[in-house]
C-alpha cells in the first residue's frame, strides 16, 4: 500500500512493502497474540495495494451507504435542539407562563440530561452493535420532541428538554466513531464539516418552516406545539431508516462483499487508528487521563461550546433585539444558515488546503471575536442595524469551532479505550459548557446582552492561546519521532510501515508510525 502523507512539515512516506516478510509475519503475530481484534482479523489483506484510483472508488462505495445517514442525523439533532430558539419567539414564554430565568434553565437543563449520559453512553458505543443502538436513538428522542407539544408549564417542558438531552448524548460520539470507522485521517476534516454543516442546513429548513407557521391561526393548537410535532415526527421516520439500513460496521454490513469490506479496512491501514476493539485497556484509560493534548482539547471543548450554546439559544433573541419583526427574525435564519455552511465548509477546505487545521481554527475564533467587539460597543439603531446582524454572523464563526476541533480529535487519538475515554471527557465537558452558555445570558441584561459578549471576549482570547498551546504539543511530539525514527534517509523525510496498524496501540505508544496533523 502506497500513500503520501499530505502534511508538508511531516514529509513521511506510508508504505506497507507487500514483500516485506516481516511485516507480514509481525501482523500474523499481533493476530495470534489476540492484540487485533477477531472481527477486524477476518477481512485484513496487508499484500492489498491501494492505488489512488481504487482509493478513490472505495470512498464512493462508503459516501453512498454512510455519510447519508452522518448528514441525516445530525440534521435532526440541530433541527431538534433549535425548535427551543425558534418557539421563545412563536408564544412559547407565553402559552406556557414562562418567567425570568426559567427559559434560560431550559436551554440549560438540556445538557444536564446530555452530560449524565455521555459517560455510559461511550462505553456502550463501544460495545453494541453501532447501527441500530444509534437508530434506537433517534427514535426515542424524535418521540420526545413530540412530547414538547402537549407541555403547559414550566415543570412539563424541564422534563421533556432533559430527557431530549440525555438520549442525544450518544449521536455525536456515535458520529464521530463512524468517520474514523469509514474515513480516512486526512478526509476527518471534510466529512466533520459535511454532518457539522447541517447546522446551517437546519437553519434555513426550520426558519421556513417557522415562517410558514406564522400565517397558521389554529384555535386548537399553537403554532410553536406545531413546529414540535413535525420536527419530531421527521426524527422518528429517520430513525427508523437508521435503524434498518445503517450497518453496524465495515465488517458486519450486509450491503457490501467479503471483497470490499477488506478494502474499505485495508484502506484505513495508514490511519493506525485501527476500526474496532470491544476490549477495555486500563492503560489506555490512564494514558488518557495523562495526556496533556487531552487536556487541551478538554478545556477548549468547554469554552467553546460556553459561547456557541449561548448563541444558539438566544439567536432569535439577539436578532429581533436589533430591530428586526418576529417574521423578519424567521427569514434571517435562511440567511444565518447560508452563512453557516460557507463557514463550515469553507474553514474545512482551507483547513484541508493548507494542512494547518489548528492555524485555521485559531483564525476563525480571531473573526469571532472582532463581531462580538462590535456587538458590545456599537449602540443600536435603524442605521446600524443591517451593520450589527451582519456583526453577529461574524460572531458565529465560533460554530467552526466544534467541526474542527473534532478533526483535530478524531486524527490524532489513536487506541479503542482512549478514544473511548477522550469521547466521554469530551462531550462531558460540551454539556458542561452548554449548561453554562444559555446562563450568561441574563434577562435583566435583554437585549443587548453586554455582560454575555464581554464573557465571550475573554473565552475567545482564552481559546485562541490554547489553539497554539495544542500545535505546539504536536509538533514537539512529531520532532522528536523524526528525529529518533529509524531509516530516516535523509532531513525531513521518513518511511513508516503499518505492520501494526490494526494492533489498537495508542498514539502514545505507537510512536514509530503514528505522526501528529495540526
Amino acid at each position: 500500500m502506497t500513500a503520501t502523507n499530505e502534511k508538508a512539515d511531516i514529509q513521511h512516506v506510508d508504505h506497507f512493502d507487500a514483500t516485506a516478510d516481516d511485516g507480514i509475519e509481525k501482523e500474523k503475530q499481533d493476530i495470534y497474540n489476540g492484540r487485533i481484534d477477531p472481527e477486524t482479523a477476518k477481512y485484513l489483506d496487508p499484500t492489498l495495494v491501494i492505488d489512488d484510483d481504487l482509493n478513490k472508488q472505495i470512498k464512493k462505495l462508503v459516501d453512498w451507504r454512510i455519510l447519508p445517514f452522518l448528514l441525516l442525523i445530525y440534521f435532526c439533532q440541530t433541527f431538534d435542539k433549535a425548535t427551543l430558539a425558534f418557539s421563545s419567539i412563536m408564544g412559547l414564554q407565553a402559552d406556557t407562563n414562562l418567567q425570568g430565568q426559567q427559559y434560560s434553565t431550559l436551554g440549560t437543563i438540556l445538557y444536564a440530561g446530555y452530560l449524565i449520559g455521555e459517560v455510559p453512553v461511550n462505553r456502550v458505543i463501544q460495545k453494541v452493535p453501532l447501527g441500530k443502538f444509534l437508530g434506537i436513538l433517534v427514535i426515542i428522542w424524535g418521540t420526545i420532541v413530540c412530547m414538547h407539544a402537549i407541555c403547559k408549564n414550566f415543570g412539563g417542558l424541564m422534563a421533556v428538554r432533559f430527557l431530549l438531552g440525555f438520549f442525544e448524548s450518544g449521536v455525536q460520539p456515535a458520529l464521530m466513531t463512524l468517520t474514523t470507522m469509514y474515513y480516512r485521517r486526512n478526509e476527518h476534516p471534510t466529512i466533520i464539516s459535511y454532518w457539522y454543516g447541517m447546522q446551517g442546513v437546519q437553519l434555513c429548513v426550520s426558519g421556513l418552516v417557522a415562517f410558514g407557521l406564522t400565517y397558521v391561526n389554529s384555535p386548537t393548537i399553537y403554532t410553536w406545539q406545531a413546529l414540535f410535532i413535525i420536527v419530531g415526527g421527521f426524527t422518528v421516520v429517520v430513525g427508523v431508516l437508521t435503524l434498518i439500513f445503517l450497518p453496524d460496521s465495515p465488517m458486519k454490513a450486509k450491503c457490501w462483499t467479503d471483497k470490499q469490506k477488506t478494502m474499505i479496512i485495508e484502506r484505513l491501514r495508514i490511519n493506525e487508528q485501527g476500526v474496532q476493539d470491544s476490549r477495555w485497556k486500563w492503560e489506555q484509560m490512564w494514558e488518557a487521563f495523562q495526556d496533556p493534548a487531552v487536556w487541551c482539547y478538554w478545556v477548549m471543548q468547554i469554552a467553546g461550546f460556553i459561547i456557541v450554546n449561548g448563541l444558539a439559544v438566544f439567536a432569535n433573541i439577539i436578532v429581533k433585539g436589533l430591530g428586526f419583526t418576529v417574521r423578519q427574525t424567521q427569514l434571517l435564519n435562511l440567511a444565518q444558515g447560508g452563512f453557516s455552511l460557507i463557514i463550515y465548509f469553507g474553514t474545512a477546505w482551507v483547513a484541508r488546503l493548507t494542512n494547518q487545521t489548528c492555524l485555521v481554527l485559531a483564525g476563525t475564533m480571531a473573526i469571532a471575536l472582532a463581531g462580538t467587539v462590535v456587538l458590545l460597543t456599537v449602540p443600536v439603531s435603524p442605521k446600524t442595524a443591517p451593520g450589527l446582524l451582519l456583526a453577529f454572523y461574524f460572531a458565529n464563526f465560533v460554530i467552526a469551532a466544534g467541526s474542527l476541533l473534532y478533526s483535530i480529535v478524531t486524527r490524532n487519538i489513536a487506541g479503542q479505550t482512549k478514544k473511548t475515554c477522550v469521547s466521554a471527557m469530551l462531550f462531558v465537558t460540551y454539556g458542561a459548557g452548554c449548561i453554562i452558555g444559555p446562563q450568561v445570558f441574563r434577562a435583566k441584561d435583554a437585549p443587548r446582552y453586554k455582560l454575555a459578549f464581554a464573557v465571550h471576549i475573554g473565552l475567545y482570547a482564552f481559546f485562541i492561546v490554547m489553539t497554539f498551546i495544542l500545535r505546539f504539543i504536536f509538533m514537539r511530539r512529531n520532532h522528536v519521532r523524526r528525529r529518533d525514527h529509524e531509516g530516516t534517509e535523509q532531513p525531513g523525510a521518513e518511511h513508516i510501515d503499518h505492520d501494526q496498524a490494526f494492533a489498537d496501540l495508542t498514539d502514545l505508544q505507537n510512536k514509530r508510525a503514528f505522526r501528529y496533523v495540526y
